[in-house]
């Protein structure tokens, strides 16, 4: 578990005396509610230039034609290359999906709403891993993940939601189905704070039992002590005369970023939406893939 605990005094007796002195301001951060926007580069730059909509977040639109234009002719070709793509560069998602299977097994969970699933592929598996009356309703903003979901996957429920546009009250009641249980892996960072609450609330108020955020955009101590570091030198690198000084170019102020796509928070800002949202933080774990999951009541 990624705990503050783990970091002390003691912890940083043989290393340098800055780090400490770095680990002693961020701590006291730490404790406090934290929150910093995400980029991402990860994909073809020059589609994410494309389709950068002023450094807003995706739009449902804007992602499935970028999905499509990226990935329609290759890994989402057949149900084959998909689960081999998925596997290949996700296999350790797969413990989070253990430890998922073992808990609505154990609490006798019938049905499992996913919400932001991506390309289902872990609804699908988990489908397969459950009891055959099981019912596993896969989500996402996104409409050709759900097109080739319906297609590859049709053992589960895949249904376009979108987070910042659709209400999960109406969602439950077009499916006529109690969720007992609700799972965001890696998905829940994209929202803003109110929205954030928001789906939450709505969740609780539907009646859903508990709720298993597997949280991608978490940030611990070691990301704290990153981003102190950074942000004491960022000025002193982008410093025009002191660049002149090690031969390098000026700081390129147009330097495209990358795409925001979401929000990094610490554990005491999370507690914070929980707790808002009317939750109980019934238990935070980490797992592989994610270091921080929270499971709610």
């Amino acid at each position: 578990m990624y705990g503050i605990s783990k970091f002390s005094k003691a912890s940083f007796a043989t290393t340098d005396y800055s780090v400490v002195v770095v680990a002693e301001l961020a701590l006291p951060i730490y404790k406090k509610s934290m929150k910093r926007k995400i980029y991402t580069r990860s994909h073809n730059i020059n589609l994410l230039k494309e389709i950068d909509n002023n450094g807003n977040q995706f739009s449902a639109k804007e992602h499935a034609y970028f999905i499509e234009k990226e990935f329609g002719n290759t890994v989402f070709r057949t149900k084959e290359a998909l689960l081999r793509d998925y596997l290949s560069g996700n296999s350790l998602k797969l413990g989070a999906l253990g430890f998922l299977i073992e808990r609505i097994t154990n609490n006798g969970y019938r049905n499992i709403l996913s919400l932001g699933s991506g390309q289902c592929v872990l609804e699908y598996l988990l489908k397969l891993s459950l009891p055959e009356e099981s019912e596993i309703i896969a989500t996402d903003f996104d409409t050709y993940f759900i097109e080739k979901a319906k297609s590859f996957f049709p053992e589960i429920t895949s249904v376009t939601f979108d987070f910042f546009k659709d209400d999960i009250i109406s969602l439950q009641n077009n499916l006529n189905v109690k969720f007992d249980i609700a799972v965001f892996f890696g998905s829940a960072y994209v929202m803003d704070d109110p929205y954030f609450i928001k789906l939450f609330a709505d969740l609780k108020k539907i009646g859903v039992k508990e709720i298993v955020d597997f949280h991608a955009g978490y940030m611990d101590l070691k990301d704290v002590i990153v981003n102190v570091i950074v942000s004491l030198l960022r000025p002193f690198a982008r410093n025009s005369a002191i660049r002149r000084v090690f031969h390098k170019c000026p700081v390129d102020k147009y330097k495209y970023i990358g795409k925001f796509h979401g929000y990094s928070r610490n554990r005491a800002e999370l507690r914070k939406l929980y707790r808002k949202a009317g939750f109980k933080l019934y238990k935070e774990l980490s797992v592989p893939n994610y270091k921080y999951v929270a499971i709610l009541k």
